[in-house]
């Protein structure tokens, strides 16, 4: 009985050595998952001002989600998330259609090789194997006045900026867009941290360097550009060839998404480090 006693008396005693330690790294986590939230938040905040959302306006959102988070119910997920989504999905289709436009044969020029302008009648033709009858009037004026289409004399449409829709000038599409993506992209990152089989994780790498010097940043953008176009005409196409809209079985939305980023001018300092990029093990 003595010994023990003596044993236990022994391991009381070093129990509060393992404790500050486990304490610390507690702590440490903590700080971290801290500072995340309040770059997640700041940079959110700052984003939906400058797309034009007011001040007051965000304020009285986030005291309501306050509200609701602090009495334990559900937050909001407005009706209107369902428009955005279906904007999405036009913008999606409206792509689909120069995917068909580009592709199809009956569409192409025979000597060009490239699409050539269409009727109305089979500019309607080539919009009603993606959307319903009613929507295709609607989706020729969309696309003429956001720059995708135009109209030449004689009447034929022609395509105005290629394979790819960029839509300039709108900050509220820019909103629009981070609202369906960026909640993909948090989905994405707490599945893979789920998922220990890398062969059914979703995507997500990236190429980056740290000190790019700035004569380089124009053709770097060129590089990007063209390699990320032939590679997402490659991908797109894979896509279209097996979408099934009427399968009988289970179908899921999937995607591949590319964003460039540029950060702003800096000069590094001389006392700093001469690598040419932070060395690190990548999962």
């Amino acid at each position: 009985m003595k010994n023990a006693r003596r044993y236990v008396g022994q391991t009381a005693k070093r129990r509060p050595k393992v404790a500050p330690r486990r304490h610390a790294m507690l702590k440490a986590k903590e700080a971290v998952s801290r500072s995340a939230l309040h770059i997640l938040l700041s940079e959110t905040i700052a984003f939906l001002l400058v797309a034009g959302l007011s001040k007051k306006s965000l304020a009285s959102e986030l005291q309501k989600e306050a509200q609701r988070l602090g009495s334990g119910e559900r937050l909001q997920r407005s009706r209107a998330a369902k428009v955005v989504k279906q904007g999405h999905v036009n913008l999606m289709e409206i792509a689909g259609v120069l995917h068909d436009w580009y592709r199809q044969i009956a569409y192409i020029d025979p000597k060009s090789g490239e699409p050539r302008p269409l009727r109305g009648h089979e500019l309607r033709k080539l919009i009603g194997r993606r959307f319903p009858r009613e929507k295709i009037t609607a989706a020729i004026e969309w696309m003429e006045s956001n720059g995708i289409v135009r109209q030449q004399k004689g009447g034929l449409f022609a395509i105005r900026m290629g394979r790819q829709i960029v839509l300039r000038g709108r900050r509220a599409s820019a909103m629009e867009r981070a609202a369906v993506l960026v909640p993909q992209y948090l989905r994405i990152s707490l599945r893979n941290a789920d998922t220990s089989n890398l062969n059914v994780r979703d995507i997500d790498r990236d190429a980056r360097v740290f000190f790019l010097p700035e004569k380089w940043v124009g053709l770097w953008r060129e590089v990007a550009r063209e390699r990320t176009q032939a590679f997402l005409e490659g991908v797109d196409n894979w896509l279209e060839d097996h979408t099934k809209p009427d399968d009988s079985g289970p179908v899921r939305e999937v995607a591949i998404h590319c964003y460039g980023y540029t950060g702003e001018p800096r000069v590094p300092k001389p006392s700093g480090t001469n690598i040419g990029r932070l060395e690190g093990e990548r999962q």
